[in-house]
């Protein structure tokens, strides 16, 4: 009988009644379903916007943040190389200025002396190739490209880079430093396959090294300057204007601007690396190969041995203009633009003949001599106003800006899906831990549908005397906490030499005593008459309990079934100390790891991954599993 009858459910006071009832159930829904796409809305975001609890990410639908994404991605989530590149003092990704206009110009002109110049490898790096706690797709692709290249052997791989590797996973990557005064890279397979990616990237996907950044982040960036006349303390706001888009002289300043010229000989000396180091046309290659001469003492094949390449005779060696230094040629160059050198019969210090070398400013020329030296033709196209070519900026931002907006669709679909990109790369491609879950699950289910049953039918079938103590005694190991015979189950598999082996998850979980129980009693409430009519037909034991017991108690088994796959994939602790080895990780095990290892959007998209499986389970199996419930109660 319904607790508002038919009749009263049409006045107003029964509709009142109803209409609560679904307000209440409708709150109630909301309250389980916002959390929940919450955590979705959040396995599509990184560290920038990690922190924002809106439920659609603000990147799928405003142009400015996606710029902003994309800049966190390509600038490998440090802010810091963001502000060398666009001259700016940014404090973070989600406050990163963005143009105030866009100048098509300015980026096609950009383009295009990129394109024409022949770059040197040193002076650029491919973006999104490391991050905090996230896999960027170049990354992601490097790390697949080394897989292939050593057809998954992770111990020659180790071999080839000299560590000891015990995954695929990258992360740990660090992208060339070229700027860094004392930086230098193994040649070796990783930076092999490195350098190929590069090569094969967009120019917007690149950062192009800048001299000019890198001097104020290191010399400039912590000074804060007094004004003359009143004492104080310069503010942020006019820290950031004198700095902004600063322009270092490519040359040793003049004697008229003390300060500027201590803080560049100290930055080129000792910050700045020196393959960003040349020399005027006042220095010659024939200098270089005497200063060489006399350090070797004549004897081209010591300097052979000691740069570790073949050089017949001095007169081989040229000055490394524009060219990656390592070793002892770096060494030895470095000595060279420390001392002196004779010019027209004059002892000189070649520090007053440095010139730096960069992006920068081989753009300044090339942009230059493309608008004939006339500055004002340059300002009318770009919207600017330089007085001279020395102020021109590298438009890196409105490259970058031209690039977002033609390709907006794609760099949200990337970074929607990326972190569940990433699962899956580790979880089927190369990861073991979701096959090991899936093989333990179903050994762990016909085992619990054979030792369980088993257990079951010969207490029901044979009517023991000891019956019930053996019940009791396997109903009493279910009131200890599991944690208590951990320790003794491993010393076991330890000395059974069966840790990191699926027997050491599978045997001591084989039976259990609450499913014996249950099915005990099931089997209890089959008729006698169908053993007895079997016997009569010269049927044996195995053959009742397989085509009698087990065929008339599918709905049970389901069940048992159930709660065996729902112990096997949730175990976790005694997993992690049976089975250590990587090779050897079960889901549960693999989550706790990788949570480590990726932020929050990474964490709440392997979470969603792992309850997958779980929900298939129940939505195939939830009739099988309410038949299991409700038909012992009716028997």
């Amino acid at each position: 009988m319904p607790i508002i009858s038919k009749v009263e459910a049409k006045s107003p006071r029964g509709r009142l009644i109803y209409a609560a009832i679904l307000l209440v159930l409708t709150l109630g829904g909301i309250t389980m379903v916002y959390p929940f796409l919450i955590m979705v809305s959040g396995t599509m975001r990184s560290e920038m916007d990690e922190s924002d609890l809106a439920l659609i990410p603000k990147y799928l639908t405003d142009q400015d943040v996606i710029y902003r994404k994309f800049l966190e991605t390509k600038y490998n989530q440090k802010v810091e190389h963001l502000n060398r590149a666009h001259g700016k003092l940014n404090f973070s990704f989600d406050q990163a200025a963005v143009p105030e206009q866009f100048v098509a110009a300015q980026a096609d002109d950009l383009e295009r002396f990129l394109d024409e110049t022949s770059i040197p490898r040193h002076w650029k790096c491919l973006g999104g190739i490391e991050g905090l706690r996230t896999v960027p797709e170049n990354l992601r692709e490097l790390t697949k490209r080394l897989h292939d290249r050593y057809d998954g052997d992770l111990a020659a791989f180790g071999r080839e880079v000299g560590a000891a590797m015990s995954s695929w996973n990258l992360s740990g990557f660090v992208m060339p430093d070229w700027l860094t005064n004392r930086y230098d890279y193994a040649a070796n397979s990783v930076f092999e396959e490195y350098f190929k990616l590069d090569d094969e990237a967009e120019w917007p996907n690149r950062q192009l090294m800048s001299i000019s950044g890198y001097f104020v982040e290191t010399m400039l960036q912590t000074e804060t300057k007094e004004d003359p006349v009143t004492g104080k303390k310069e503010t942020h706001e006019q820290k950031t204007k004198r700095l902004e888009h600063y322009v270092l002289p490519r040359a040793l300043p003049g004697a008229d601007q003390p300060d500027l010229r201590k803080k560049w000989i100290e930055y080129v000396q000792k910050e700045l690396n020196p393959a960003f180091v040349a020399l005027d046309d006042d220095i010659t290659d024939e200098d270089y190969q005497t200063y060489l001469s006399g350090k070797y003492k004549g004897d081209s094949d010591a300097l052979s041995r000691t740069w570790g390449r073949q050089i017949a005779n001095f007169g081989q060696v040229k000055l490394p203009q524009d060219r990656w230094l390592s070793g002892t040629e770096r060494r030895d160059y470095v000595e060279f633009l420390e001392g002196t050198v004779q010019i027209n019969g004059q002892e000189t210090q070649l520090i007053e003949h440095y010139q730096l070398t960069g992006p920068e400013y081989a753009f300044r020329d090339w942009i230059e001599g493309q608008y004939a030296g006339d500055v004002n033709a340059l300002n009318e196209t770009w919207s600017t106003d330089y007085h001279t070519f020395a102020q021109v900026q590298m438009p890196i931002a409105q490259l970058e800006w031209q690039y977002v907006a033609n390709h907006s669709g794609p760099l949200r679909r990337t970074y929607a899906v990326r972190n569940f990109v990433n699962v899956f790369d580790a979880l089927f491609v190369r990861g073991r831990a979701f096959l090991n879950t899936s093989v333990f699950c179903l050994l762990s289910i016909a085992i619990a549908l054979l030792v369980n049953p088993l257990a079951a039918y010969a207490m029901s079938r044979f009517k023991l005397p000891g019956t019930y103590k053996f019940l009791l005694i396997l109903m009493a190991t279910m009131s200890f906490p599991p944690m208590v015979a951990m320790i003794p189950t491993f010393i076991m598999m330890r000395e059974m030499s069966m840790l990191n082996t699926f027997w050491a998850l599978l045997l001591p979980a084989a039976a259990n005593g609450y499913m014996v129980f249950l099915l005990k009693g099931f089997f209890d409430s089959l008729p006698q008459e169908l053993y007895d009519a079997a016997l009569i037909d010269g049927a044996g034991e195995f053959r009742m309990f397989f085509q009698i017991t087990m065929a008339l108690s599918k709905p049970i088994l389901a069940v048992v079934a159930l709660g065996a796959f729902n112990s096997a994939y949730l175990m976790f602790l005694y997993a992690l100390i049976v089975c250590p080895a990587q090779d050897m990780w079960l889901l549960s095990v693999w989550l706790y790891q990788y949570r480590t290892q990726v932020g929050m959007g990474g964490m709440f998209a392997s979470v969603l991954v792992a309850a997958i499986p779980p929900l298939l389970v129940f939505i195939f199996a939830q009739n099988i599993i309410m038949r299991g419930i409700v038909v012992p109660v009716e028997k």
